[in-house]
């Protein structure tokens, strides 16, 4: 008898069940995965076939790529895009490090009002804060019809690339202030004092310390401007048309709009776009690595002692307001005096033809208020979705012991660099091939993804920045009661995270609520979205409900701001 008969038969194999933990980890990195790669696989896939992805047939070619590349208007319009960025990155530096240096680190008068001011732009639509310039300082508008009969000519032109980058400015100040202004509270200002008391003035202390340690935030800046610029649609599609100045984005836009033909150009160009911005990018990864080299502040922090102007204050004041008045002020007026008129003009005056049939033609109009409906609609449920989403994910990324957790956070944030438009086209070519009946693509649904996808960056900022500020010890002493991840998470964690889940809702909710470009390529009738409503009506001749619909999405946005203020303490510059 074998010595295995006496032993007995073998043990069987020990299967462990997955917990639900870790399917929990596993799901959310598939999705996240699914998500980024369904908005950039299909393009590319695109991109290197013969015909359409709805056509059967066809075959791998580089044609579409070589149409695009031997194609003068290609490169004329990427050198107009290189120039509008260059005119755009170098004076919003400039002016938006000056504010922030002039607010945070001097006793310049009304500084603390200046710096609300500020950042109001980031509160407006983009495309209402476009036409509040047009109205004011296009050839006919208000200041440049005064400019012009008080010394003869106007010295701008907003249907030009300088006149688009000086546009681009009321929304690029902003950013560059914000960024410098977020460098300057981690200087340690006892280097500037002791400069002060070596005898040195503000104008040298500024010159050879501040604005040197803040060299890595302001070429950040430059990088990130590039970006917006390179995505930028509707700016360049309303200013830039009427002069025959094509940018890259306005480039795909045509050659898709024009005939069916292109679509296979459109996907080799909008992958040559996603490659560049993708580049921008990594360039934007290496210098904020870079600015860990200028860290200058070490234990608590100390009180900063405000470099004194002097009678050099009030006059920084002036020009601070100055600028307030022209870039804030003056085209937000415009804006409200072209939903509230007749006709908006320089040869009559406005209180003569106040009226409110521009709001009357946006509430009559079946599209104008199915668009506001869908952009409310894919506002509170994708906001509502991804705060849900994006809390999982957080917390998978920074409080699991998931092996592939650190693959979470890029997948998160890379959309946001992604081109709206390069997004919508991504998503259309993948429901075409993952629902041929159109469904999905024809509903809000469709759209309400792609938005979403693209702005996870902004409610996942909202919510690891206080996770990260949380203490694990808390996770570990519930681990060790006998909780698991899942109940740590729910009972432990996402409590203490309430103010910026409620941070993380209210800014998705606006950036929905804005969003438009990834619209373009995925909107049919019946689910019209304000901004894409706005752009059409607005390239058909309607200043009056473009403007109208610019003030209700103006005032949606400042009610959810201010709700999440009183609610959750969201500030508007978060």
């Amino acid at each position: 008898m074998s010595l295995r008969s006496h032993a007995g038969p073998a043990p069987a194999r020990v299967r462990h069940r997955p917990s639900a933990s870790s399917l929990t980890w596993w799901i959310t990195l598939v999705v996240s995965a699914v998500l980024l790669l369904g908005a950039i696989l299909p393009i590319a896939y695109a991109a290197l076939r013969s015909v359409p992805l709805y056509e059967s047939g066809g075959s791998f070619t580089l044609d579409n790529y070589t149409a695009f590349l031997s194609d003068a208007s290609f490169w004329t319009a990427l050198w107009n895009t290189s120039l509008l960025a260059v005119l755009t990155a170098v004076p919003s530096i400039l002016i938006g490090t000056a504010l922030a240096v002039l607010v945070t680190r001097t006793n310049m008068p009304g500084r603390s009002l200046i710096g609300v001011l500020l950042l109001a732009p980031l509160l407006f639509p983009g495309l209402g804060a476009t036409l509040g310039w047009v109205s004011m300082y296009a050839p006919s508008g208000y200041i440049s019809t005064w400019f012009a009969n008080t010394f003869g000519g106007v010295p701008w032109n907003l249907y030009s690339i300088p006149g688009m980058a000086l546009v681009s400015l009321e929304r690029t100040v902003p950013m560059v202030y914000l960024l410098a202004r977020a460098r300057l509270s981690t200087l340690d200002s006892s280097i500037e004092d002791a400069a002060l008391s070596a005898g040195a003035g503000p104008a040298r202390i500024l010159r050879t310390i501040t604005l040197p340690m803040m060299r890595p935030s302001l070429l950040l800046a430059g990088v990130l401007i590039s970006m917006m610029v390179f995505e930028s649609l509707g700016l360049p599609l309303l200013l830039g048309t009427s002069s025959g100045i094509e940018t890259v984005s306005t480039y795909i836009y045509n050659n898709w709009t024009r005939s069916a033909d292109n679509q296979g150009l459109v996907s080799a160009t909008a992958s040559t776009l996603l490659l560049i911005v993708t580049l921008m990018m990594l360039l934007r990864s290496r210098l904020e690595g870079d600015s860990k080299r200028f860290v200058t502040a070490s234990g608590k922090p100390k009180a900063r002692r405000p470099l004194d102007l002097g009678i050099i204050g009030p006059v920084a004041s002036v020009l601070c307001l100055a600028w307030v008045v022209l870039a804030i002020v003056m085209p937000t007026f415009g804006l409200l005096m072209t939903a509230f008129t007749q006709i908006f003009s320089p040869l009559i005056s406005p209180w003569e033809v106040l009226t409110t049939h521009n709001f009357s033609t946006v509430f009559d109009s079946p599209a104008f208020t199915r668009s506001i409906r869908n952009s409310i609609l894919v506002a509170v449920v994708g906001a509502l979705v991804s705060t849900v989403a994006l809390t999982i994910a957080a917390l998978v990324a920074h409080r699991s012991e998931f092996r592939f957790r650190t693959a979470l956070p890029p997948l998160l944030l890379f959309p946001r660099a992604m081109p709206g438009i390069v997004v919508g086209m991504g998503l259309f070519w993948a429901f075409v091939v993952v629902d041929p009946s159109g469904w999905v693509r024809a509903s809000i649904w469709g759209i309400m993804i792609a938005f979403v996808i693209r702005n996870t960056a902004v409610g996942y900022a909202a919510i690891e920045s206080t996770l990260l500020s949380i203490s694990n010890e808390l996770d570990g002493a519930a681990r060790t009661c006998g909780a698991g991840w899942l109940r740590t998470g729910w009972t432990i964690v996402v409590p203490l995270l309430r103010p910026a889940l409620g941070a993380c809702f209210v800014l998705m909710f606006v950036a929905l609520l804005n969003d438009y470009d990834p619209a373009i390529f995925l909107m049919t009738s019946g689910n019209e979205v304000i901004g894409l409503t706005m752009l059409r009506q607005w390239l058909a001749g309607f200043a009056g409900p473009v403007a109208a619909l610019g003030v209700i999405q103006m005032l949606i946005t400042a009610v959810v701001l201010g709700s999440g203020r009183l609610f959750f303490g969201v500030k508007a510059h978060v």
